[in-house]
């Protein structure tokens, strides 16, 4: 690209910040006030987006029909991708030592307080809970175990889910025999379905017997330390969130500031 390309180009630019903001404007019409050829303004129009898109960045502006072009505001809004990857990758790392304490967290809460954090999970799902969780009820608990059974939100209340509270310690694994426990205790409680919900993790023999592709078995749903751990962060809860400042330079502020193209060809002569 030439010089007096990228010249055209920032001329365009500037004219169409300041006149095609709100309206759609021909580019006949932008040659004439630029004092240049319909061809050399299309030509630059055409540069400018092949550019853009090389850049992977948006154009300055938008085709709102044949010939007609309008500035298009998300040009000013765009910024390094580079930079913005190195941010993600910062914000990534840092949200893992946040989940890894969560998890620690969790595995230190008493039975009780973890029975409440079952229930705020279930209100983050399609589960009946009601008010203050009052739907769901205790039916039994042993060994850092609770059940609970509610049913749920779209099948009409009628099909009970009998969900197997388990409270384990920091990356405690679950072994299938637990799974079976769980498929095991549904006709007690005249339930179709049974959900694992614990800070544990589920070993793979573990999930091969939950998952069984056997028409006669019943599945049994999964919800252990990972997935746990997602519905929190994605519901916003057990966290805050903090907003983060990142400057990064505007070049189109600096580029601006430049002699336009014609302040370069008709230089400004003292009367």
């Amino acid at each position: 690209m030439t010089i007096d390309d990228k010249v055209q180009r920032l001329t365009l630019k500037k004219w169409l910040a300041k006149h095609a903001r709100n309206k759609a404007v021909h580019y006949t019409d932008i040659a004439v006030d630029l004092g240049r050829d319909p061809a050399s303004v299309s030509a630059s129009l055409s540069i400018e987006r092949k550019q853009a898109k090389r850049d992977d960045r948006p154009a300055y502006f938008v085709r709102k029909g044949p010939g007609l072009y309008q500035y298009n505001d998300l040009c000013e809004g765009a910024i390094d991708e580079e930079s913005v990857k190195e941010v993600r990758k910062r914000a990534d790392e840092f949200n893992m030592v946040t989940k890894s304490k969560m998890n620690e967290a969790i595995a230190n809460l008493s039975i009780d307080a973890f029975k409440q954090l079952a229930v705020v999970i279930l209100t983050n799902t399609r589960a009946r809970v009601g008010k203050d969780g009052e739907l769901v009820q205790e039916r039994d608990r042993y060994n850092n175990t609770i059940i609970l059974t509610t049913s749920w939100l779209d099948d009409g209340g009628n099909a009970p889910v009998v969900f197997h509270v388990r409270k384990c310690g920091l990356d405690e694994k679950i072994t299938k025999e637990t799974i079976l426990e769980i498929r095991g205790a549904l006709p007690r409680y005249g339930a179709n379905q049974g959900v694992l919900i614990s800070n544990g993790i589920l070993d793979d023999l573990g999930k091969e017997e939950a998952l069984v592709p056997n028409v006669s078995t019943t599945p049994v749903h999964i919800m252990d330390k990972d997935i746990l751990l997602h519905i929190l962060t994605e519901s916003k809860t057990g966290i805050r969130t903090v907003p983060v400042n990142v400057f990064l330079i505007d070049d189109n502020f600096f580029e601006q500031l430049e002699p336009t193209f014609i302040d370069e060809i008709i230089p400004s002569i003292d009367l």
